[in-house]
């Protein structure tokens, strides 16, 4: 399922603000391994995990995208 990620990715909001506050790394770090934990139960490696990558939902989730390197 594709869901449409209208805040861009992580690159672009740093990019934007230039930081973000503890909370919010906080936040986005928290998703970030419960995403991959969920991945590795599929036995799949993402291969190329960065800020490019990680894409903001309508609602400010942290979603993981680009899976063309996965194994």
């Amino acid at each position: 399922m594709l869901d449409i990620c209208q805040n861009q990715s992580l690159s672009d909001l740093l990019r934007r603000r230039k930081r973000l506050h503890e909370v919010e790394a906080r936040y986005y770090i928290n998703q970030l391994v419960l995403g991959m934990q969920y991945v590795h139960q599929k036995n799949v490696i993402h291969r190329d995990l960065k800020l490019g990558n990680l894409f903001l939902d309508g609602k400010m989730v942290l979603k993981i995208g680009d899976f063309g390197l996965a194994a």
